[in-house]
């Protein structure tokens, strides 16, 4: 064995090793600064009903407020069956490159391209996609769920809609993440929370009717499953009780 050249070799893995660890020890800085930073826009009320109430914020605060109006859209594909796939996948697609997951179930579940993982919802042997628009914002009640088992998927289904453009209505500037966060504090969360996400999208129901409407909203996800939506436009809050608190 020529000792030199594997010296050589394990003195660069360890290097690259190093390069890694301290990349994403970066990230992990820059994400606790980042949640740091976007206290400063809380209320004062809210930081203290906060400590109050002993909530623990665990999710980053998005800093983005585009300027958002209600949608419209009718419903395709309303599936209330699974449908096996023909040939069951690799489920190590679902965190490859969105060009190798087209690739890999795209023949057989149509649009898939305008599907996106969401890695906050946790359900047992289930991955959760939600439909995106065209400004990249999923709507939070369409959804492509992929089954599987021994680490292959093996069935899906599928809801799916078309959007329609509205010349009536005008875009508005949504509230902030730090606003909406700060309302369900003050009015809504319970004493020892988990808040784990909280993410901008667009909130309606999905009944098979002729057109339907779903507003910009900030949803705010809870360690126990509970979900709030927080209208992004008018402030208002909607709660979705968790499976864990139905449980309990």
């Amino acid at each position: 064995m020529d000792w030199s050249r594997a010296k050589s070799v394990l003195i660069y893995a360890f290097l690259l090793l190093n390069v890694v660890l301290g990349y994403q020890l970066w990230q992990d800085v820059q994400d606790r600064l980042t949640t740091q930073l976007d206290w400063t826009s809380l209320s004062e009320d809210a930081k203290q009903m906060k400590e109050a109430k002993k909530i623990e914020i665990m999710a980053k605060i998005p800093s983005e407020t585009p300027s958002l109006r209600d949608i419209s859209y009718k419903v395709i594909e309303n599936q209330q069956a699974i449908v096996p796939l023909k040939e069951a996948e690799d489920s190590k697609y679902i965190y490859m490159s969105q060009r190798d997951f087209i690739d890999a179930l795209g023949d057989e579940i149509n649009h898939l391209e305008q599907y996106r993982h969401d890695m906050a919802i946790t359900e047992d042997g289930v991955f959760v996609l939600h439909q995106q628009l065209t400004n990249g914002l999923p709507l939070f009640e369409v959804k492509l769920k992929l089954y599987y088992e021994n680490q292959k998927i093996t069935a899906y289904m599928q809801q799916y809609v078309e959007a329609e453009e509205s010349r009536e209505l005008e875009d508005q500037k949504i509230i902030t993440a730090s606003q909406a966060l700060g309302s369900v504090i003050m009015n809504h969360l319970p004493v020892g929370s988990i808040v784990r996400d909280i993410q901008l999208g667009y909130h309606g129901q999905l009944f098979d009717t002729d057109t339907q409407v779903a507003s910009p909203t900030w949803r705010i996800m809870l360690e126990s499953g509970d979900i709030y939506y927080v209208n992004a436009i008018s402030g208002s809050v909607e709660h979705v009780q968790g499976e864990k608190e139905k449980e309990a």
